[in-house]
């Protein structure tokens, strides 16, 4: 049963879900500095989807959730994202596999970044290019196909590949990555 609605709601942030592992320290700096908790009326709604599990997940605005929820907000309004790019099937697979490497770094909800704000350029290296190469691995095998490359380490996590698929990329439980070749 989707929980999709129309307009804004109000919702507490607690309730959300998330979709990415880390906050960008510098754009986290950025929005303390116009971010104003007494009127958060002016700021637009964060959007939000259901992928499947009942549950309303933040889709972007991970960062100013997080401000919100650290400034004592406990309410935020939402709406519902139907965005092509969220929408459509190379969209569902990403979000839904960001949803997974959440919950294998147990990060619930925007409370769980606590530990989890890095700088820019780490951040680029831990989150974009991950999802660059969980891209790569979405977009060019089928299911079954990354069944199949998940078997290559069967106690490593496939969570992507490089753009012609010869190298795949795995971590542990730990999160300690690997480059295994592929073919």
């Amino acid at each position: 049963m989707s929980l999709e609605f129309q307009g804004i709601k109000l919702m507490p942030i607690s309730d959300l879900g998330v979709s990415q592992l880390y906050l960008n320290k510098k754009k986290l700096d950025n929005i303390y500095k116009w971010f104003c908790p007494e009127d958060t009326k002016k700021y637009p709604p964060l959007p939000v989807h259901d992928f499947g599990d009942g549950k309303y997940t933040l889709t972007d605005g991970h960062s100013r959730a997080y401000a919100a929820y650290k400034s004592g907000i406990t309410f935020i309004p939402v709406v519902y994202d139907t965005d092509e790019i969220i929408v459509s099937d190379i969209g569902l697979l990403q979000y839904r596999n960001d949803i997974e490497w959440c919950k294998r770094h147990k990060i619930f909800t925007v409370a769980d970044f606590e530990n989890r704000i890095i700088p820019v350029e780490q951040y680029k290296k831990l989150w974009i290019e991950r999802c660059d190469k969980s891209y790569n691995l979405l977009s060019q095998t089928t299911e079954a196909e990354r069944e199949i490359l998940a078997r290559k380490q069967e106690s490593l996590f496939l969570y992507g590949a490089n753009e012609d698929l010869s190298v795949l990329y795995f971590e542990d439980i730990n999160g300690k990555r690997f480059e295994i070749k592929n073919k």
